[in-house]
């Protein structure tokens, strides 16, 4: 069988366009470059010991950037999503990590977060909620509008009524969801560099105005009282008070059990 030989040129190109790709990863590297299979399968060609060598003494952090830090997340949140969502698509997962890397979360936490939320189901619905991230008519108006004003969130969204939201693919609905919290941090934690933890994140969710507040909803507060009673189950430590650890720790229970992240990693 013929192996068609690898020019050095070919290999240049193809690096210079997977760098280009993953270029804003930060991640360390954690030893030389692992990843000759992976390379093999994006250029459809076999690997050749010459090649190898060369590739060998690239610098490391160009290794990590290349094969282990966006693969590593990208696997690592199929794995997640997989196991309870079958057919989770390719396309999907890059939007939870670009999604979460333009809002400045953890792609686990999101994902974990609107599995709480919809089970990934577009038409899930709850009263006048719908959607992956449960969007309703003014969260949706929110997202449009932020595409109005900014160019670079403009891509995936159009003026769109609920029901036909609900009727869209995840992949589609996710523009909107990714706006909502941009819109959201922008109106209520004002800092857009600010590292949103779990909690805070789902926070921006449940009530985005109160996400700086001692406690979000309180059973023994009259003006979220109603709020509290609505939503008991997000109390998870039972002092008929909702915070922003009583969320993380929600997300973090999905992320242990429903997504089992022990699994995920163990599969990487």
């Amino acid at each position: 069988m013929h192996i068609p030989r690898i020019r050095n040129s070919q290999v240049r190109g193809a690096f210079h366009k997977l760098k280009s790709v993953y270029v804003q990863k930060e991640k360390a590297a954690k030893k030389t470059i692992p990843g000759m299979l992976l390379l093999a399968q994006s250029l459809t060609m076999p690997v050749q010991a010459p090649v190898a060598a060369k590739m060998s003494k690239l610098r490391p952090s160009i290794a990590t950037d290349i094969f282990e830090s966006q693969s590593a997340d990208f696997i690592r949140i199929k794995n997640m999503l997989k196991r309870v969502v079958p057919d989770i698509s390719d396309d999907f997962v890059e939007q939870i990590l670009e999604t979460s890397e333009r809002v400045k979360c953890e792609p686990d936490d999101l994902a974990a977060l609107l599995y709480k939320e919809s089970k990934l189901k577009p038409n899930s619905r709850n009263g006048n909620f719908g959607g992956i991230g449960q969007m309703n008519k003014k969260s949706l108006s929110l997202s449009i509008s932020l595409a109005d004003k900014d160019e670079s969130v403009r891509k995936g969204i159009n003026t769109i009524v609920l029901e036909k939201f609900l009727s869209l693919p995840r992949e589609e609905q996710m523009p909107y969801v990714r706006n909502y919290i941009l819109a959201m941090k922008s109106a209520y934690i004002r800092n857009m560099n600010k590292h949103l933890s779990g909690g805070e994140l789902y926070g921006l969710f449940y009530t985005p105005g109160r996400i700086n507040k001692k406690f979000l909803s309180s059973a023994n507060d009259s003006a979220t009282a109603s709020l509290y009673a609505g939503n008991k189950s997000l109390d998870y430590n039972k002092d008929s008070m909702i915070t922003i650890k009583d969320l993380q720790n929600i997300i973090d229970n999905v992320k242990a059990t429903d997504l089992n992240i022990s699994y995920a990693d163990a599969k990487k």
